[in-house]
């Protein structure tokens, strides 16, 4: 009977330690996430392309960075779609298969998916995906799991997203590749949200697998276009969002966008300035407690704002003689908002040491401020204000850099260095001031200079009367 309280004292402390180790393993298992979720946040390397958006940015607008109609790709982050773009998936794919019957069947197809398998899966940050199964209209968000890239379920869904895009972009091309009643391009605003999502960077099918797909069905065939040129012209709202982007002068060179890994990188690509340029005003430079004014300051300290003809978003340029600013127009809709998020959260992490596409939103950040800096853009055609009201562009432009630490260095520190030095000479803003108050209108310069006529008549007259006595 002396051993049972013994044994019982026993089993108390094993279960401590038990609890003890438990717990322990617990701590080192959230260990082992945060340092996986560290690594998350590294740079991409050069094969791992397509990536979960950082949580922190995904915290001020979670919509801008996922789907509303269509999902592509094995990295998915929303529960729940609609069966009609499935549906829509098939319907797509089996166009696709009649185009390309006379050089490929659906079994060369998958025969190319699957000599490409591991490198597809190689394109993306993690190996558990959210894998849906889309025969069903709404699915609960299923289990991330590991899974064999060659297997019969992703070369299925490489192959269905792969058609869909390849013949979406055919149709977008030409009216006359299209069928009757087609559900997308039929349909209201289709289209315009279908874009959208292609343009995501967690939304993403390699770039190499739909060339190479496209090739096996059309190369050598004078018909269809390249696949580059088929891509840009279904893009080519996004290309400075007013010009041709078939322009044989454009901003970007073709080199680069058939280096493209994805649709994200092509449309940055985009709006990068031309390699023949001399890029005197994007090369990079330490930016020590820089601080750029807002448009209105910038203009009451005598800087005139100008819409530039260049082709690309990118070229703002400042001339310290004329004292102009000139800046590229951008058109604000509904869907801004989403474009420069993905591609800066794509640049953030593919290449954090070219931020061009962040720099130049910080530029913007600083030159709107209020309301009368939008209404100042807005009325020198720099800004297209699609949003409803001014207030809407300065919210935009403060959330966009939300969680997005600025560089040491900025591509546009030279710019920042000559405003700030135009703005330190005090007779440019006398003279802008007097501009501004005495001659803002052609009623008002009339108005000064009769007044000033007028004074120097009165004058003249008095010197007259003084000496006459």
């Amino acid at each position: 009977m002396e051993n049972v309280p013994r044994n019982h004292e026993a089993d108390i402390k094993n279960n401590s330690s038990e609890k003890e180790l438990i717990a322990l393993t617990e701590w080192i298992q959230r260990c082992q996430f945060d340092i996986v979720r560290s690594y998350s946040q590294r740079p991409l390397t050069e094969e791992r392309i397509i990536f979960c958006t950082d949580p922190l940015l995904r915290e001020v607008n979670k919509e801008a960075y996922g789907p509303n109609v269509v999902i592509i790709g094995p990295l998915c982050c929303i529960e729940q779609f609609s069966n009609d773009i499935q549906t829509q998936k098939l319907i797509y794919m089996d166009s696709f298969l009649k185009r390309a019957e006379k050089k490929a069947s659906l079994k060369d197809f998958c025969k190319l998916i699957k000599d490409s398998a591991d490198r597809i899966n190689g394109c993306y940050e993690i190996t558990h995906f959210r894998l849906y199964d889309r025969s069903r209209s709404h699915m609960k968000q299923a289990k991330p799991f590991s899974y064999n890239a060659n297997s019969r379920p992703f070369i299925k869904m490489i192959a269905e997203d792969a058609s869909f895009i390849i013949e979406l972009f055919l149709r977008a091309y030409n009216k006359e590749w299209r069928e009757e009643r087609d559900f997308i391009f039929d349909g209201p605003g289709k289209m315009h949200n279908i874009r959208r999502d292609l343009f995501l960077a967690e939304n993403q099918l390699p770039f190499f697998i739909l060339k190479g797909l496209y090739e096996l069905a059309f190369a050598g065939n004078p018909v269809f276009p390249s696949f580059l040129d088929l891509t840009c012209h279904f893009f080519r709202p996004y290309y400075n969002q007013h010009t041709s982007i078939q322009a044989p002068n454009g901003c970007h060179g073709r080199a680069k966008l058939k280096d493209a890994k994805h649709f994200t990188d092509l449309l940055r690509t985009l709006q990068l300035p031309s390699s023949k340029r001399p890029e005197e005003s994007l090369e990079g430079g330490e930016v020590q407690g820089e601080y750029l004014y807002s448009a209105v300051l910038l203009r009451e300290a005598g800087v005139k704002f100008k819409v530039s003809t260049n082709r690309c978003l990118l070229d703002i340029e400042f001339n310290r003689n004329s004292g102009e600013l000139k800046i590229p127009p951008l058109r604000l809709d509904e869907l801004t908002e989403s474009f420069f998020r993905n591609l800066m959260a794509w640049e953030q992490r593919y290449y954090p040491h070219e931020t061009l596409i962040c720099d130049y939103i910080f530029v913007m950040e600083y030159l709107i401020q209020s309301t009368e800096d939008v209404d100042l853009l807005v009325r020198k055609r720099i800004l297209i204000n699609q949003l409803g009201s001014h207030k809407a562009v300065v919210t935009l432009f403060n959330k966009l850099c939300k969680h997005v630490a600025p560089m040491e260095t900025n591509h546009y520190s030279d710019i920042f260095r000559k405003l700030n030095a135009y703005n330190a000479v005090r007779h440019h803003s006398w003279i802008a001031i007097l501009k501004l108050q005495y001659f803002s209108t052609q009623w008002s310069g009339v108005a000064t200079i009769a007044a000033i006529v007028l004074l120097v008549l009165t004058l003249i007259q008095t010197i007259c009367a003084v000496i006459s006595l």
